[in-house]
């Protein structure tokens, strides 16, 4: 028993010790940014000088309306492309799930993925021409007599419809993971429960409300936490179509940081908003993490 116990002490070791290179490259390239970002929130930094100013670059920040008007507008952006991902990466799931010819299926399936495929900034810079005022949108919906053919609404160029075109876009492109994802789980659903349930009379509502949604819930419950990370910290969009414009109306955390830090080199400040998306993204994976943690147990 104690020669058992060494030995698998020795061999824990020994992994551990293969690991080591891999965890210094990775605290260089994470853990130092991270810290260092930290200590800039407390200076006023620039390329030539830093001054300690201890919180304040954090007061400045909560007193600056520019700053809650981007925060609210990445909540919103936010909110509304994981709805919409999830409704629509849904819908699609369950058209796919139906009985299909395989063919047709695999072939409806490979189209729906390609907005997934594209890099965000190919994606912006697509709907960016069909924004446009010459674009392929005012050109349809002129044709079906929803707008003047002699008016051209400039979708990013309003500050009404900017932010909302953004959304859009992000939504085109990232709806097909919610699809893929929803699909493998409804694939993995005993067909038996479906039948008991046609046994006793239960309809397709019923089906769907007490058969199929609990058995998605954790499916849901981590694609949504994970989308919820991965737009909040969007930037590509953003910077492409609107660059925050007009007037701040689609300015986002991460347009934020940028100009404020790379444009405006205030670090110090760029780095306290940076610290602010932090702290909201650490509370979303820590409940990602929590989660799954308990699927595993």
């Amino acid at each position: 028993m104690l020669l058992a116990l060494k030995r698998r002490y020795r061999e824990e070791v020994l992994a551990i010790s293969f690991l080591w290179p891999a965890l210094l490259v990775l605290c260089g390239l994470l853990l130092y940014p991270l810290a260092d970002v930290v200590r800039l929130s407390f200076y006023e930094s620039n390329l030539q000088k830093e001054v300690w100013v201890g919180f304040g670059n954090y007061i400045a920040l909560f007193n600056d309306p520019l700053f809650w008007k981007s925060f609210w507008q990445t909540v919103v952006f936010t909110a509304f492309s994981v709805a919409l991902h999830l409704v629509i990466g849904l819908a699609l799931a369950l058209l796919l799930n139906m009985r299909l010819d395989p063919v047709f299926r695999a072939l409806a399936r490979g189209l729906l993925i390609v907005p997934w495929l594209l890099a965000p900034t190919v994606a912006g810079m697509i709907w960016v021409l069909m924004l446009a005022p010459f674009g392929i949108i005012n050109g349809m919906l002129s044709s079906v007599g929803l707008i003047d053919a002699n008016f051209a609404v400039s979708w990013l160029g309003d500050t009404s419809t900017a932010l909302g075109s953004v959304t859009a876009m992000n939504v085109w492109r990232a709806f097909p993971f919610f699809m893929v994802m929803l699909l493998a789980g409804l694939q993995a659903i005993p067909k038996q429960l479906y039948e008991a349930a046609s046994i006793d009379g239960a309809t397709l509502w019923h089906q769907f409300w007490h058969i199929t949604l609990p058995q998605l819930r954790s499916v849901i419950t981590t694609i949504v936490l994970l989308d919820s990370i991965w737009t909040f910290r969007a930037f590509d969009p953003v910077f492409v179509m609107t660059g925050g414009g007009p007037a701040h109306a689609s300015e986002v955390l991460a347009t934020a940081i940028y100009f404020d830090g790379f444009q405006k080199l205030r670090f110090g400040y760029a780095s306290a908003q940076a610290m602010v998306m932090f702290l909201v993204l650490f509370i979303v994976s820590a409940f990602y993490v929590r989660r799954a943690m308990n699927a595993n147990q």
